[in-house]
């Protein structure tokens, strides 16, 4: 049986598509008679597949006083005394256990390991999952990379990464083989359960509530740049620093009674799928995009920006525009939602994400491209 160690420091403090992958991969395989799967994450419960490792929190003050230490910038980033602090923890479970593959998909990590595997002869494998995206430059530390999407593989080829080191598979969730709407009654009932409006509009966004990259402000304005009645805006997310300020901008610009923002658990995210009429992800460029797999599972429409990953996963059935421009998102949500309910359209959505990214159909080339690295 192959022994794969699944790595993931930030699992337990962040909720992003590279911890929720790590998750499912493990969930996915963690019953299975072909892999010996062990995740190692930072924070949460511990059993004997499931492994907390001590770790500095990049968001403790001691990862700051630490990274003064070092004298290249990117070693002062407290993320990079979390991630080291991780790696030491691990050494001694890649001793003991002598796993046969190593799967990542933060470089640094996969770095450390690299280093580690040329000083102590270690004969583990390192396979990368380039859900980053990555550059290619730092390719060839690695043993093998899988590519998210075909434009990230068509990167690594055009900078002379050779085909064998590479595979093309997509990221993979949980989702069911039938697919069920709730009845009207049954969307009202549980969005006044969540504390929403049960008969209007809502269009929903899961992103990080930040404006450099997951770009929410644009949402807000576009929205507020709608005739009445407007949708109701909800925005699921972990805050930062720039949080406080695109909540201040929502109650400007929208009111408190047609704005929210929630940071929920993941397993508490589908929920808020199931009563959204329409979701949204304004940002300009996604390693992938776990969320628009969720979302079209649901059976909604998904409004995004259009680029060669949207256009990858959302084909078309996705509702794409220039969201740099301004008005264009806005100009989008009529149709979108005058086709949110139109039951053979959302069957249709929920059936191109099962066929082509749920564990069903895509774990038997997730198991051979473990057993293809182990090999190399």
């Amino acid at each position: 049986m192959i022994k794969v160690f699944i790595i993931c420091s930030g699992l337990g403090y962040i909720q992003r598509g590279y911890e929720s992958f790590s998750q499912s991969f493990f969930d996915a395989f963690s019953q299975s008679d072909d892999l010996d799967v062990t995740l190692f994450k930072g924070r949460g419960k511990t059993s004997s597949q499931e492994i907390t490792l001590w770790n500095i929190p990049h968001t403790s003050k001691i990862s700051y006083q630490l990274g003064k230490l070092f004298k290249k910038p990117d070693r002062r980033d407290p993320y990079f005394i979390h991630q080291l602090s991780f790696f030491l923890s691990l050494l001694p479970h890649i001793h003991l256990k002598k796993p046969d593959v190593i799967y990542f998909a933060e470089p640094t990590l996969g770095t450390l390991l690299w280093r580690w595997r040329s000083l102590t002869n270690q004969k583990y494998k390192l396979l990368f999952r380039n859900g980053g995206p990555c550059k290619p430059t730092i390719f060839y530390r690695w043993d093998h990379i899988q590519q998210m999407a075909p434009t990230h593989m068509q990167t690594a080829l055009d900078l002379g990464i050779p085909i064998k080191k590479q595979s093309l598979l997509p990221h993979s969730i949980h989702v069911p083989s039938e697919f069920h709407i709730l009845a009207a009654r049954e969307r009202q009932v549980l969005r006044h359960q969540l504390g929403l409006p049960e008969k209007r509009h809502l269009i929903l966004s899961v992103a990080a509530i930040n404006k450099s990259y997951k770009r929410v402000d644009y949402v807000i304005r576009e929205i507020a740049s709608m005739p009445e009645p407007r949708p109701y805006l909800l925005l699921l997310g972990q805050q930062c620093n720039e949080s406080p300020e695109i909540i201040q901008m929502g109650y400007s610009l929208l009111g408190k009674d047609n704005f929210q923002i929630k940071t929920v658990a993941k397993n508490q995210v589908a929920n808020y799928y199931k009563i959204a009429d329409a979701f949204v992800l304004a940002s300009l460029y996604e390693g992938f995009g776990i969320v628009f797999l969720e979302a079209m599972s649901h059976g909604l429409p998904c409004l995004a920006h259009d680029y060669e990953i949207t256009r990858f996963i959302l084909g078309q059935y996705g509702y794409l525009a220039n969201f740099e421009l301004t008005g264009n998102f806005a100009n989008l949500v009529p149709q979108a939602l005058a086709e949110s309910h139109d039951i053979s359209k959302r069957y249709l959505r929920h059936k191109t994400i099962y066929e082509r990214f749920s564990w069903d159909k895509l774990r038997p080339d997730y198991l051979n491209l473990m057993k293809e690295c182990a090999n190399i």
